[in-house]
């Protein structure tokens, strides 16, 4: 059952009335937009374009409430051709937008472009500012466990204490910045009722909730004299917080979602953090037996990469059909395979660093190691790109 069902991230249009790029006789009285499952009403718009890209009206539904079907009430269209950008939010607060055209009387332009250059889109500046912060979180989260890991095998560590302060309000900085420009994607609607902390608009918004959380826990992460245990707990839960800012609440069970979002991305901080932590290790010029050292990272990677492997499975038959990934070729389907491909190298390289460069050289390659950590960085940018934009299903 689990390989045929059918599970969509976001919502996605099925059918809009007026046909896109289709020509009617006479103006509609309404623009009806049907989705393949129901989207919030009060955070929905459509803005109409002429076909010189000028905007000529933005209008709200009149649906209310939860629906599949949004109607727009519009009147004094001119002939020609129109440009209808939409935008909706799905049940898991994703804002979701995008544009079609059709013509009254005759079709007077193709192709209308109404589009802004990238850099002055918040949707970009988001993505770019996310990737930056959860990557860091990822990294440095990493690090720390493989730090702490080395020092109860008696392995080389690395003391960082005069540095955290200085890290944790970077991040924290960061987090804010990564919110406050998701807030500029969102509708004005929303944001006033987010701000209004109205509970319902909170909930239907989690990647500002993840934000607020992985505040907290940083602030949490720098009080001093706790025990190290109390530093681990918080890193974790970081990690686990980070799982939920995905699509994880569109699942029809976002717990089991959740769990296994946190084990995929455990495996990729431990991995990442080993990689670092051997880069420490060769900058260090340590004495310590690469012997140790080879047996303690090639038990830790062989972890990771089982983390890795079994959740990026399950989250693949969690989130869409299995044969529609195939089946139905998309940006996301082509990014799952990148991000596969650059998973089998790594292995590749982290099998070769472990087995023989530790092993028979003694010495680590720094050049396959450099080469392992832009791969694991682009992956996280990969996972980024991924939960932010549908999947085929």
């Amino acid at each position: 059952m689990a390989l045929t069902q059918q599970v969509s991230a976001h919502a996605t249009l099925e059918k809009a009335t007026p046909n896109a790029n289709s020509v009617v006789n006479e103006q509609p009285g309404e623009i009806e937009l049907q989705f393949n499952e129901p989207v919030h009403a009060q955070y929905s718009s459509v803005q109409i374009f002429d076909d010189t890209g000028s905007e000529i009206a933005e209008v709200k539904p009149s649906t209310t409430g939860s629906s599949q079907t949004l109607s727009f009430p519009v009147d004094e269209l001119e002939k020609g051709t129109h440009n209808v950008k939409w935008q909706t939010m799905s049940a898991d607060g994703h804002e979701i937008s995008d544009t079609f055209e059709f013509s009254i009387g005759k079709e007077t332009a193709n192709g209308i472009d109404t589009t802004p250059p990238f850099y002055e889109k918040a949707d970009f500046w988001f993505g770019a500012l996310r990737f930056i912060t959860e990557g860091l979180i990822i990294i440095l989260s990493g690090l720390f466990l493989v730090n702490q890991l080395a020092s109860r095998k008696g392995l080389l560590t690395f003391q960082s204490n005069q540095y955290i302060k200085s890290i944790v309000w970077m991040l924290m900085m960061l987090s804010v910045m990564t919110a406050l420009v998701y807030m500029m994607t969102l509708s004005s609607d929303v944001v006033s009722d987010v701000l209004s902390l109205q509970i319902a608009a909170l909930i239907q918004v989690p990647f500002v909730l993840t934000m607020l959380a992985i505040i907290v826990l940083l602030g949490l992460f720098t009080l001093k004299h706790m025990s190290q245990s109390w530093y681990v707990f918080i890193t974790i839960l970081m990690l686990i917080t980070l799982s939920m800012s995905g699509h994880a609440w569109s699942q029809s069970v976002p717990i089991w979602s959740i769990l296994i979002r946190t084990v995929h991305i455990g495996g990729m901080s431990l991995w990442l953090g080993a990689l670092i932590y051997l880069l420490l290790v060769i900058r260090a010029k340590s004495n310590q037996s690469s012997h140790a050292i080879r047996a303690f990272l090639l038990k830790l990677n062989t972890i990771a990469v089982a983390l890795i492997i079994i959740s990026g499975v399950l989250m693949s038959i969690d989130q869409t059909n299995i044969l529609a990934i195939w089946t139905n070729i998309q940006t996301w389907s082509a990014l799952l395979i990148v991000k596969v491909v650059l998973t089998l190298i790594m292995m590749t390289l982290g099998f070769y660093q472990t087995t023989r460069a530790l092993g028979k050289q003694h010495r680590a390659n720094k050049v396959t190691l450099y080469i392992e950590l832009i791969m694991g960085i682009i992956l996280i940018l990969v996972g980024v790109i991924m939960s932010q934009i549908n999947i085929p299903g």
